[in-house]
């Protein structure tokens, strides 16, 4: 009797037991695969086989003429049974283009943030679950953009009230001022194996990311990360983290 009191008060004082998550990002370039397919079916075979409890997206284009009367992020949430959560970026060819995100769970909220960039518009996706935050981005290929966007989303994670993670495509190396400005304010965590993610026959760099913010009321820590070996579904390779918070 007094153990089982003495962990109801250790749970009490933590918030509750530990819990874990499996977060996933991939640039799935409209499914369009490095063989000029367009497949959503084995993109959705990746995501599946990875049983992940969140996905991070970028590059999704939504009823364009380039994809005519496609939502991308939709065939994905049709082929995965995830809840879809899409944030355009900009308007393009009839259309949108931006990035967005696949959950297990139904999202309580989410929101988009402007990420200005000097040639094409960029965002931040936050997505609010039942006990944490997942959030997606795809960021500028300008370098200086990149650096601002970086303290923007700062900002934006400075205002979450519970444990909350940043993945995406980040079109910067692990050395770049931006991860440098990144890492203030989060945990980039390391990938078990190898680091590299693009591009996706033949990696060479390492842009994909997933990260915690590490503030307060942000407690948690990565169990396992790893880059998933697909090579042909798209020009990056996916990544996954093991999550515990």
């Amino acid at each position: 009797m007094v153990l089982a009191i003495s962990v109801a008060i250790f749970f009490a004082a933590c918030g509750g037991p530990a819990r874990e998550a499996r977060l996933m990002s991939y640039n799935v370039r409209n499914c369009l695969g490095l063989d000029g397919e367009v497949s959503y079916d084995r993109v959705a075979r990746v995501i599946n086989d990875a049983a992940p409890n969140a996905v991070a997206l970028q590059e999704l284009d939504s009823m364009t003429t380039r994809y005519p009367e496609q939502d991308v992020l939709r065939n994905l949430a049709e082929r995965t049974g995830m809840y879809p959560v899409y944030a355009a970026s900009i308007d393009y060819r009839g259309g949108k283009y931006g990035i967005g995100m696949l959950t297990r769970e139904k999202p309580l909220s989410f929101r988009r943030v402007a990420l200005p960039c000097r040639s094409e518009p960029r965002s931040l996706l936050i997505v609010e679950l039942p006990d944490y935050y997942y959030c997606s981005t795809h960021l500028s290929l300008n370098a200086e953009d990149r650096v601002s966007d970086a303290k923007i989303i700062l900002d934006e994670f400075a205002k979450l009230d519970k444990p909350a993670f940043l993945a995406g495509d980040f079109n910067a190396e692990s050395d770049e001022e931006a991860m440098r400005a990144l890492r203030e304010g989060f945990e980039v965590f390391e990938k078990r194996g190898g680091n590299l993610t693009f591009p996706a026959n033949d990696p060479d760099i390492e842009i994909d990311y997933i990260c915690r913010y590490k503030r307060a009321r942000s407690a948690g820590e990565v169990v396992d990360h790893r880059v998933i070996e697909a090579v042909v579904e798209s020009d990056h390779r996916p990544i996954v983290a093991d999550v515990r918070y």
